[in-house]
């Protein structure tokens, strides 16, 4: 009785935390002094996160454990770098914090996966909750040119931004999640839900494109890519119809622009896409977005072999920052974000740092790939959806300024992806083709 109990106060905290998170801090309280639902559960969840997980790990035998470990290691590297390396102001506090609250978010899920149908109500639940306020808060944007929080995108007011800073965040969040979204029905076989996919798969793409970030772009034609492949077999023909239609549509549409006249007019979603192939054409055609990155990248790896142990929380952003007043070699225009999140963490947390962030996402990576076709229809839908948004967003997190900051859906990401492994080991079936993982 007492075990329920726990149970269910836990559930339903763990839900609370996981999807108020997911909205970046707007679901504020009042009296609380701008705290979000989320970042105040954060807090109690520093000790009740790891409570749980010695608690039903014991209880169950949760596996794997491995990804823990590693990101417990980059957690420790990255608050020993702040307490040694960095200057203790307070938007460095919160770059530390957003990391510990985004290990909280993985914790969780696992946590929860150790009971799978609370698991599947919680994470996709929430993630369908989030889509529809993206939509509702993306096309409200597009129509008035309000926004719901500050944007970069100045005068271009009618650019989606969501819950984020800026619309490239919005684009790869969206990304992240279309996979979720496109493959309900066959977690929940009925036209109901098949409608409702159709539309919120729709309306996101809608948005995504409004926002003009080809990265997001790029990471959700990757999605489609591998969706064609680790789909369920009732889903490939179709996902790799879809595809294909899209890369035909993108090129037929990058094409009727090039035969524009150069001082032609274009929207800005429109413009995004004319600059796409400038990509491989001319990458080093400035001050273009592609040639910034480069400058960006050529500067951020000579940071990174001259200070291999890393320049500590927002380290990247402060060597930028320096050599835009400084004679540099790389004529960043001004911008001092890494757009980058690999390089950001090399530049951040060096070597070591690197290695288990990258080693976690690995491990990530390498379980789901190593998950066959179950029988099980919850696993089949969580390793698709899971592997895909993961591939997509190796590209897609070169899109975003400072991914690393606040990017909770991203962690919530991870916890799903982790969770997908730990559910393999706790739903019995014998063609279950998993490799042991400790």
């Amino acid at each position: 009785m007492t075990q329920r109990v726990i149970q269910s106060i836990w559930t339903v905290l763990a839900a609370l935390f996981i999807a108020s998170s997911l909205y970046e801090g707007y679901l504020v309280l009042p009296g609380t002094h701008g705290h979000s639902i989320a970042s105040l559960l954060a807090r109690g969840f520093l000790v009740l996160a790891p409570l749980a997980a010695v608690w039903w790990g014991r209880q169950y035998g949760l596996r794997p454990r491995g990804p823990l470990f590693l990101l417990a290691g980059w957690l420790l590297v990255v608050g020993l770098t702040f307490w040694f390396v960095s200057p203790h102001t307070y938007y460095v506090e919160y770059y530390v914090w957003s990391q510990i609250t985004g290990g909280l978010l993985v914790l969780t899920s696992w946590t929860l996966a150790g009971f799978p149908k609370t698991f599947r109500q919680t994470q996709v639940g929430s993630l369908i909750l989030y889509g529809v306020a993206v939509v509702g808060v993306g096309l409200w944007e597009i129509h008035t040119g309000h926004h719901l929080g500050p944007s970069r995108v100045g005068s271009l007011s009618r650019i989606p931004t969501g819950f984020y800073y800026d619309q490239n965040s919005l684009g790869v969040a969206i990304a992240l999640i279309l996979p979720y979204i496109l493959l309900l029905g066959g977690l929940w076989p009925h036209w109901p839900v098949y409608s409702l996919s159709a539309l919120l798969a729709v309306l996101l793409a809608y948005i995504l494109y409004k926002t003009g970030s080809r990265g997001g772009e790029i990471a959700l034609l990757l999605d489609l890519a591998t969706l064609a492949v680790v789909a369920p077999l009732a889903w490939r023909r179709l996902l790799r119809w879809l595809l294909g239609g899209l890369m035909v549509a993108l090129a037929l549409v990058i094409a009727v622009l090039h035969t524009l006249p150069p001082t032609a007019h274009l929207p800005f979603a429109l413009e995004k896409l004319y600059h796409l192939t400038h990509l491989v054409t001319h990458p080093h055609a400035g001050p273009s977005s592609v040639t910034i990155r480069l400058a960006l990248y050529r500067s951020g790896w000579h940071a990174f072999m001259t200070h291999p142990w890393g320049l500590g929380p927002r380290g990247a952003e402060r060597y930028y920052a320096y050599w835009v007043h400084h004679k540099s070699p790389w004529n960043t225009y001004g911008v001092i974000d890494a757009h980058n999140m690999w390089l950001e963490v090399a530049m951040d947390f060096g070597v070591v740092g690197f290695l288990l962030y990258a080693g976690f996402y690995g491990w990530l990576l390498r379980g789901l790939m190593s998950l066959r076709s179950a029988g099980n229809r919850e696993l089949e839908y969580f390793r698709a959806a899971s592997l895909s948004s993961l591939v997509g967003f190796i590209v897609g997190s070169l899109s975003p300024s400072s991914v690393m900051i606040g990017f909770h859906i991203m962690w919530v990401i991870y916890g799903i992806a982790l969770g997908t492994l730990v559910m393999a080991q706790r739903i019995p079936n014998p063609r279950l083709g998993l490799r042991r993982q400790s």
